[in-house]
């Protein structure tokens, strides 16, 4: 990933100048995260020639209706885990015609989360054209915290499948 990038604005910046000139569009499935990857891709100027759209849902019945999550999937494997990561990317990226989508779903706390997936675990999917990639992390800290750390992995994981072509 861009070891430069220090802040999600700047992972957003430079995401929205490469997606531009590379012409690629870009899609978000939001849960845990509920909308502030999107949201901090369209605070920059352009975004609206790359950002096709994006999706919060933070529950399981909406993950299903709208991005296709299969039943068996949440049932399963539950909401915060890899197979459900990868369906929400795959789903965002058909329902918005993106190019690249990326997703997360995790327990940014204070309650939620197993003792094998505590609280700050985050899992998040990358759909493209070749397949869908999915990533694990644990972050510290507050809610809030959480959040943002995962709003900047996400915007990380985006922009380096578009330096990587």
């Amino acid at each position: 990933m861009t070891c430069a990038v220090q802040t999600a604005e700047e992972a957003a910046r430079e995401l929205v100048r490469l997606c531009c000139e590379r012409r690629v569009t870009l899609s978000t499935a939001e849960s845990c995260t509920a909308g502030l990857v999107s949201s901090t891709i369209a605070d920059i100027p352009g975004a609206s020639n790359v950002l096709r759209g994006g999706a919060v849902t933070y529950v399981d019945e909406i993950k299903h209706a709208v991005l296709g999550v299969s039943l068996h999937t949440l049932e399963r494997f539950t909401a915060v885990s890899v197979p459900c990561a990868s369906e929400m990317a795959e789903g965002a990226r058909r329902v918005f015609g993106s190019t690249l989508a990326v997703s997360t779903t995790g327990y940014a706390g204070p309650g939620g989360g197993t003792e094998e997936d505590p609280v700050g675990t985050v899992y998040f999917g990358l759909a493209s054209d070749r397949g869908v990639h999915t990533e694990c992390c644990r972050f510290e800290g507050t809610r809030e915290d959480v959040r943002q750390a995962a709003c900047l992995h996400a915007l990380q994981m985006l922009l380096s499948a578009v330096e990587k072509g």
